[in-house]
């Protein structure tokens, strides 16, 4: 037995020095590994409106971009990058999903939200363990648009907001002061962090020094700004100890015309100074820089990112892996056809704008089609249409193809009912809802060129861009002169009913509501404005046909029924209001602003027969209890109500609260309003403790 003992010592001995020994070499293999550069975090960086031609490292003159061009030194720097669509919101749908528009059906800002159906880079991380995080610098990309899915934190609410135009924006170093907090929360854990800057976007107002460094070029400033605060962010990850393990993508959604072929800005063509972006990986552990002169597209990122981790990319992605090109070599790729569209032009009855890009030629498919040698004229000046038919032919066909593969039917499910300032927001940065899909993938050739209608769209979007400065005159003359060349366009009459409603000009608003109609029936939006214009004019029975068309258009929609039973009571047919708001609880029944709207009609309606102060009571108190009794304009709601009901104490405790809790908050207004309605209290109170003792 003693001898089984002594054979064993040493088999054991050589067994735990094994382990020992593996364990070591493990963590000495896993160490080198990571100072290899083992993947471990994705960081994807957005710059809006950035042109791949403005950053230095890309070729401009002036230095705009020392910290990306830093980045670009150690990493693989793709130069001929397509974006599919010149618009904010599609083009994020694309660069999250690795799909072009006609598949995810995402064609312009605001009208639809990104559909459940489609699989974001976020859901494919958090799936494989990753703490997911955004930080949105415009409302273009707010979460009620779909763009979201996946992400644990979203940050698309401004603390502080800058306003481009009327619409609120984050400026480049709130957006990486937020960030560096997240990855400072997040340093211990797998993380994607995408981070969207939109500075770039006019109007231009870099801050200073940049202002001063680039006066002749602000939107150069911007560029060199939106640099400086990446800047801060990559400087983090260094400090944290990051730098070695994260993936670091560095990229655009679109460019900016800056005047070429006419137009100011973007959305309306897809020339490449629309459509050109930046595309820079930086690996962990590579150094080298590396220039591809491949076309690629901004659909590769999702499946790029997919093939270093080792995950399985969507069988729907149509972007293809590009890290073969990481290593020494460059591997031999078929040809690549990247789709490119602005649907923007239909608005006003004219053609689409669809294209293809391959190595050296780009193909424009439109009422007179265009066709463009990249490589000698990368300004594209030079139709060649005519000159080389049959390479114009065989890239149709390709383009052809791609719609026939991808071209997906819109959910009438997706769309997006904005609200009014949320329309005039977008409306003064030119994103303005109305591109239609039915058929703008056929090839017609029938309708205007979109390129005849460049001046009116420069014009149009101008005008819409003064309403928020209140400009109202200068934007009624600029919409007559616009209706005499367009006098179909549905819009511009939209527009002048808008601007005459703002002015509370309500029976010079009537005319245009009823042609936009005429000339597109059918929206909602346009039957509310009639609503509210006929109301306000005493019109009240064409008022309250106007709302019944509201509902056979939203029948399910417990907001619709709201929206009529305010315009109700203001009419002050108050019982036909009430039953407004009882379909929309019948509907939701967990609303506590429409709760709390009873609740106070039941506690004061002066209609005696209406007037029910226990019912009133019961509505506030679940109303309260919705919101977990922290909303002091619901308490001070309850408080109406039971002193309504004679129920003085429990008035004055839930009138207390209210005022605490709106002090707090510091909602000055409406704490003088409870501090006055608790004094009335106050001054009754000896009256009804008197009947009390009295009793």
């Amino acid at each position: 037995m003693s001898k089984k003992r002594k054979k064993s010592f040493p088999s054991r001995y050589i067994l735990v020095t094994f382990v020992l020994v593996s364990g070591i070499v493990a963590w000495f293999l896993f160490a080198q590994a990571k100072s290899k550069g083992q993947i471990r975090n994705v960081l994807l960086i957005s710059i809006d409106t950035c042109r791949a031609d403005y950053l230095s490292c890309y070729g401009y003159k002036r230095k705009t971009t020392p910290n990306i061009d830093a980045l670009a030194a150690e990493a693989i720097v793709f130069s001929n990058v397509i974006s599919p669509v010149p618009i904010t919101l599609p083009s994020h749908c694309s660069m999250l999903t690795g799909t072009i528009p006609p598949y995810h059906s995402i064609h312009n800002n605001a009208e639809f939200k990104l559909s459940e159906s489609n699989v974001t880079l976020a859901e494919l991380l958090k799936a494989n363990g990753y703490a997911t995080g955004a930080v949105i610098s415009a409302f273009v990309l707010n979460s009620q648009f779909g763009i979201g899915q996946g992400f644990d934190t979203y940050n698309d609410k401004f603390e502080q907001t800058h306003f481009a135009g009327n619409i609120a924006e984050r400026k480049g170093g709130q957006t990486s002061r937020i960030a560096i907090d997240w990855l400072e929360k997040h340093k211990n854990e797998k993380f994607f962090l995408f981070l969207h800057y939109y500075d770039p976007h006019d109007d231009y107002v870099p801050p200073e020094p940049f202002a001063s460094e680039f006066a002749d070029n602000l939107y150069a400033g911007e560029i060199a700004y939106a640099d400086h605060c990446i800047g801060q962010v990559l400087e983090k990850l260094k400090e944290l100890k990051l730098d070695k393990s994260t993936l670091i993508i560095i990229t655009s959604d679109h460019g900016e015309m800056l005047g070429e072929h006419g137009e100011d800005t973007h959305m309306y063509f897809i020339y490449q100074g629309a459509v050109k972006v930046p595309l820079i990986f930086k690996v962990p552990g590579r150094q080298k820089h590396k220039v591809i002169n491949k076309t690629v597209g901004l659909i590769d990122i999702v499946p790029t990112v997919c093939g270093l981790l080792k995950i399985p990319s969507p069988p729907q992605i149509q972007g293809e892996d590009l890290s073969a090109f990481f290593g020494k070599s460059n591997p031999k790729l078929r040809q690549r056809y990247l789709y490119s569209e602005s649907l923007y032009a239909t608005r006003y009855g004219v053609n689409s704008l669809l294209g293809v890009v391959t190595d050296g030629w780009k193909y424009i498919q439109t009422t007179r089609p265009e066709l463009y040698d990249l490589a000698k004229d990368p300004a594209e000046r030079t139709n060649l249409i005519d000159q080389q038919p049959q390479r114009a032919r065989i890239l149709q066909d390709k383009l052809k193809q791609i719609l026939e593969q991808t071209v997906r039917k819109v959910d009438p499910q997706d769309m997006i009912e904005l609200d009014a300032q949320a329309i005039r927001n977008l409306q003064s940065l030119g994103y303005v809802a109305g591109t239609k899909v039915s058929d703008d993938f056929e090839f017609d050739q029938t309708k205007e060129d979109p390129k005849d209608l460049i001046e009116f769209h420069n014009v149009y979007r101008r005008a819409t861009g003064l309403v928020h400065k209140k400009q109202y005159d200068q934007v009624k003359e600029i919409c007559k002169k616009l209706l005499a060349d367009r006098p179909n366009f549905h819009e511009l009459h939209d527009l002048m009913a808008d601007i005459a409603l703002m002015q509370n000009q309500y029976a010079q608003a009537l005319p245009y509501l009823y042609q936009g109609l005429k000339l597109k029936p059918g929206r909602y939006k346009v039957h509310h404005n009639l609503a509210v214009a006929l109301g306000k004019l005493g019109q009240s029975e064409e008022s309250v046909e106007q709302f019944k068309k509201m509902i056979e258009l939203a029948p399910n929609d417990p907001q619709t029924r709201n929206k009529i039973a305010l315009e109700l009571l203001r009419q002050k047919q108050v019982s036909l209001a009430i039953t407004q708001f009882e379909s929309s609880l019948n509907l939701d029944p967990y609303q506590p602003d429409t709760l709390n709207t009873m609740a106070r009609i039941f506690a004061t309606t002066s209609e005696k027969n209406l007037r029910d102060p226990k019912k009133a009571i019961e509505l506030a108190r679940r109303a309260c209890e919705l919101t977990n009794f922290k909303q002091p304009v619901i308490l001070y709601t309850l408080s109406i109500a039971c002193a309504s009901a004679g129920q003085f104490p429990q008035a004055i405790e839930n009138a207390q609260k209210a005022l605490s809790l709106a002090n707090m908050a510091k909602q000055n207004t409406l704490a003088m309003k409870i501090q006055k309605h608790l004094q009335s209290l106050e001054a009754v109170k000896p009256n009804f403790e008197s009947g009390r003792s009295s009793k």
